[in-house]
């Protein structure tokens, strides 16, 4: 397995995490939570004995020492997360949600995801973790249960050996670990994440990784998959850029699955659609349309009728953008001259926003005659549909590209700032 670049990598903290650490004390007011094992500091201080059930006052006092061990590998809750009781939750979701009996079904053997859960091996570790979160950071957990089930059914579709769909499983369920360790307030429904504080979310994919690499029973294919977790084929992912090949394989699996489940739960199948279509460059062509297959989208699957005004604005924004772009382009060639862009730390920007334009063309939008494609829409609402799950993904796309300007800074102290904050004012504007 390769070594984290630490040069390259942002820092996952050292020691036990005071979010973490706040929310398994939480979880200790509710129910009995256990010292299976003699707690140490790393300098030898016994800090609680075997089978003490943990007090806040002991939380207390574990907050102010570094622990010889992580603290999921000594503590034990009543009414764990077990394997049984993650087969259950799939069989709730198939039982309740259309959408997810639709993609287990499509598959052909529609209770494999339950049985394969019922099957997992965790280590007593993880289902220390996983009934943390499932108690404090429920949506999380919900989460990492659907992504693994888009993901086992991905796996199926494409006909992926029994041992590659069980370690896929793992790395779902334990994928954004990492956020548990991110201050809640930051992931909280309804705050707007800071360019500041995005370097915390970006964090966790690695946080998450060292949290399990190590782990005794935990896949190392698993591990790895979840520290790839957010990157993507065009370098455009976190938290190391890389490229294609570099990606390990079950991430572009992991990857689908995490995004997918977001958008089905946000919006609707069509949205979800619009999604893999305009991304065919930014994930794995044979796992997208292994999801395309498996959701099967129809006209009949969205949710709400389409916002004309908000189309109308993205419209609007997408044309600022475009048309300036040759004038900011202009002022970084200039500026690196007599060096190709291409050559330069700027090299990111040229691909993305040739990717970005190659869409809009793609999509039928002309960005000088906004009001014809409009108007054009506003006769079939069919049409309108389509076009604004189209310009919502674009202007995904642009805030994303946005972010990684700014993830990128180091690389791009030397390249110039007033066209780069001119692109960045445009691109977040939307």
């Amino acid at each position: 397995m390769p070594d984290i670049d630490a040069s390259s990598t942002p820092q996952a903290p050292v020691g036990e995490n005071p979010h973490y650490l706040q929310a398994v004390a939480e979880l200790g007011n509710e129910r009995s939570v256990v010292a299976h094992q003699d707690i140490y500091s790393s300098t030898g201080i016994k800090l609680v004995a075997k089978g003490a059930r943990l007090t806040p006052q002991q939380f207390e006092r574990l907050t102010q020492h570094k622990l010889s061990a992580p603290l999921d590998h000594m503590l034990e809750s009543e009414r764990p997360v077990d394997a049984n009781a993650l087969a259950a939750a799939a069989a709730r979701i198939l039982d309740h949600e259309p959408v997810y009996a639709r993609l287990a079904a499509r598959t052909g053997d529609p209770l494999a995801v339950k049985h394969a859960l019922a099957g997992v091996k965790l280590p007593k570790a993880l289902l220390m973790r996983l009934t943390v979160m499932r108690e404090r950071r429920s949506e999380m957990f919900e989460h990492s249960i659907r992504a693994g089930m888009i993901a086992h059914a991905l796996a199926q579709r494409m006909g992926l050996p029994a041992t590659e769909r069980y370690n896929l499983l793992m790395a779902a369920l334990c994928h954004d670990f990492g956020e548990m360790h991110t201050d809640p307030a930051l992931l909280a429904a309804g705050h707007d994440i800071t360019p500041e504080e995005r370097c915390y979310i970006h964090v966790h994919p690695v946080t998450s990784y060292v949290l399990l690499h190590d782990l005794a029973g935990f896949p190392q294919v698993a591990a790895l998959a979840i520290l790839h977790h957010h990157e993507r084929l065009d370098g455009s992912g976190y938290p190391h850029g890389l490229r294609c090949d570099k990606i390990a394989p079950l991430a572009k699996l992991l990857a689908v699955a995490d995004v997918a489940e977001t958008i089905i739960r946000r919006f609707d199948l069509p949205r979800l659609d619009v999604l893999v279509r305009l991304n065919q460059t930014r994930f794995d062509h044979r796992v997208v349309n292994a999801l395309r297959d498996l959701i099967h989208a129809s006209p009949e699957d969205a949710l709400a009728k389409p916002n004309e005004h908000g189309a109308m604005t993205q419209l609007s924004h997408l044309a600022d953008l475009l048309q300036a772009w040759p004038v900011l382009r202009g002022s970084f060639a200039a500026a690196v001259a007599p060096r190709d862009p291409d050559d330069t730390p700027l090299a990111f920007l040229f691909e993305r926003m040739a990717n970005i334009r190659g869409l809009v063309l793609q999509a039928g939008f002309d960005p000088d005659h906004v009001d014809t494609m409009l108007s054009i829409a506003r006769e079939d609402p069919g049409i309108l549909g389509e076009l604004r799950a189209l310009l919502d993904e674009l202007e995904w796309l642009l805030q994303d590209l946005a972010n990684e300007i700014g993830r990128r800074e180091p690389e791009l102290v030397d390249m110039p700032h007033t066209p780069l904050n001119g692109l960045v004012s445009h691109l977040r504007q939307g």
